[in-house]
C-alpha cells in the first residue's frame, strides 16, 4: 500500500512537471512570440517582459511568492506544495525558452489559437495531478473557501482588470486576441477534464422493459428505472434513465422509435460522466 501511495505521489510530480515545461514552451513559443499578454499573474509578469524586459520566469516566480504564504495558511498542504514545485519548474523553463520559434507564425490570431491550445493542455496535465502553476488559482481558492464564491467567477474578474490594463498599455489589439487565447484555453481545459461531452436521457414509455433490453443489446449499456406516475391517467410507469455518447445518440434515437413510437424522450447534455463506460472516477 505504501509502495502504490509513493508510487503515485512521484507519478504525480513527474506528470506536473511535464506539464510545467510544455507551459513555458506554449508561452514563449507562441503567445510571446505574438506579442499577446495573459490572465493572472502570467499576464501581470508578460507585461513587466513587454515593458521592463524583465524575465518572465523570474517575474513570475517573484510575484507568486506573497500568494504561498496566503495560500500556505488557508489551503491545502499538499496543493501549495505541488503548486510550488509546478511553478519553480515553470519559471526555470519560461527563462530557458527564451527566444524559441517552433513555427514562424507571422498571424497573431495563429498565436493566440495555438498558445490557447498548448496552454489548456498543460494545464490539464497539472490540474489532473493535483497541481497548479500558482497565480490567480490561489487567490481563488482562498476566496471560495472563505467567501463561497466559484473559483472561475473571481478568476474571470481578477483576469478582466489584467487585460483592461494590457489594453491600456499594449493597445487595444493585443487585449483582444488576448481574451480570444484564453477563451480557446479555457475551451480545451473544460474539453479535457470533463471529456467529449455525453448525452443524460431520459425516457417515458409503456414499453420501458423492452426498451431497455434494446438498449442493452444494441448500445451495451446500462439504464435505470425511476417509478413515476401519469399526472393525466394517474397510472403508474418506469421511467428510464440512461447516459450515452454522441455517436451513440442516433442508434439510441432508433430503437427508442422502433420500440415505441409514442414513447416521450427528453435529451440533455452531460458535461462529465463518471462510472464505467465512461471517465474513471478514481
Amino acid at each position: 500500500m505504501k509502495l502504490t501511495m509513493r508510487t503515485k505521489f512521484i507519478g504525480g510530480i513527474m506528470g506536473i512537471a511535464v506539464g510545467a515545461i510544455l507551459a513555458a514552451y506554449g508561452i514563449q513559443g507562441f503567445i510571446v512570440y505574438s506579442g499577446l499578454s495573459g490572465g493572472g499573474v502570467g499576464g501581470i509578469a508578460l507585461l513587466l517582459f513587454y515593458i521592463f524586459k524583465l524575465p518572465i520566469g523570474v517575474a513570475t516566480f517573484v510575484l507568486n511568492v506573497p500568494l504561498f504564504v496566503l495560500g500556505w495558511r488557508e489551503v491545502d498542504k499538499q496543493f501549495v506544495f505541488k503548486t510550488i514545485w509546478g511553478l519553480a519548474i515553470f519559471s526555470v523553463f519560461l527563462d530557458l525558452f527564451a527566444g524559441i520559434q517552433p513555427l514562424d507564425v507571422q498571424d497573431i490570431f495563429l498565436g493566440a489559437l495555438y498558445g490557447g491550445v498548448i496552454s489548456g493542455i498543460s494545464s490539464a496535465i497539472v490540474f489532473h495531478f493535483g497541481g497548479s502553476l500558482g497565480g490567480t488559482d490561489i487567490i481563488a481558492k482562498v476566496i471560495q473557501q472563505k467567501y463561497g464564491v466559484p473559483m472561475g467567477t473571481s478568476a474571470l474578474a481578477i483576469n478582466g482588470v489584467i487585460i483592461l490594463i494590457s489594453g491600456a498599455l499594449l493597445g487595444p489589439k493585443v487585449a483582444l486576441y488576448t481574451l480570444v487565447m484564453l477563451f480557446v484555453y479555457g475551451r480545451v481545459l473544460d474539453l479535457i477534464q470533463s471529456g467529449v461531452p455525453s448525452k443524460s436521457i431520459t425516457i417515458i414509455s409503456d414499453q420501458s422493459e423492452a426498451l431497455v433490453d434494446r438498449i442493452m443489446v444494441d448500445l451495451g449499456r446500462g439504464a435505470t428505472f425511476l417509478h413515476g406516475r401519469g399526472a393525466y391517467s394517474c397510472e403508474p410507469k418506469d421511467v428510464i434513465i440512461c447516459v450515452v455518447s454522441l455517436p451513440e445518440i442516433g442508434r439510441l434515437k432508433r430503437a427508442v422509435r422502433e420500440v415505441d413510437p409514442s414513447a416521450f424522450m427528453i435529451v440533455q447534455n452531460a458535461g462529465e460522466v463518471l462510472g464505467k463506460g465512461f471517465l474513471s472516477n478514481d
